[in-house]
């Protein structure tokens, strides 16, 4: 069904990735979900898609819309007012290092430090040596801490900590 393209809106939401825009667009007073990739077509043109509807709304089928006829701008009864000011693109979150106790990137840090603290001591081992686990154990994780603690720059931070004590 075609529709005459009323307004554009976007509204940043949170996703694992980090804030992303989300578009929605209104088509015959009716808003539908336009998804994260940004309408290509201007207030006023003709469009004809599919959507589906569920629990949060109707839901634009991106891989069925098309441009039907190109509009003269925004129709009879359309809000002219402008639409909220474009942000811009969304960009990471520069990497902190030294890491932060508490900051996410740790776990994956710690989870690395784990696995090859645990490669470093399989290949130690003998089978003469596996007698007492809970002793290889507790040197993975001694291993795996020291690991962090270089990887994450908790060494370079006490470093430069003990230099700023000794000035002062």
């Amino acid at each position: 069904m075609s529709y005459i393209l009323e307004n554009v809106t976007q509204k940043e939401v949170n996703t694992k990735f980090g804030p992303k825009p989300a578009f929605t667009i209104v088509c015959g007073g009716e808003r539908y979900s336009y998804g994260f990739k940004k309408p290509m077509f201007n207030i006023g043109d003709e469009i004809d898609f599919q959507f589906t509807e569920n629990t949060y709304g109707k839901n634009v089928d991106l891989a069925s819309v098309q441009l039907v006829k190109k509009g003269t701008g925004a129709p009879v009864g359309a809000s002219t007012t402008a639409a909220a000011p474009v942000k811009a693109a969304y960009s990471p979150p520069s990497k902190v290092f030294p890491i932060p106790a508490l900051h996410g990137d740790r776990a994956i840090v710690r989870q690395n430090s784990v696995t090859n603290a645990t490669k470093l001591v399989s290949e130690l081992l003998t089978a003469e040596d596996t007698a007492d686990l809970e002793e290889w154990a507790e040197k993975i994780i001694s291993i795996a801490r020291k690991f962090e603690a270089y990887s994450c720059g908790d060494l370079d931070a006490a470093a430069a900590e003990a230099i700023m004590m000794d000035k002062a």
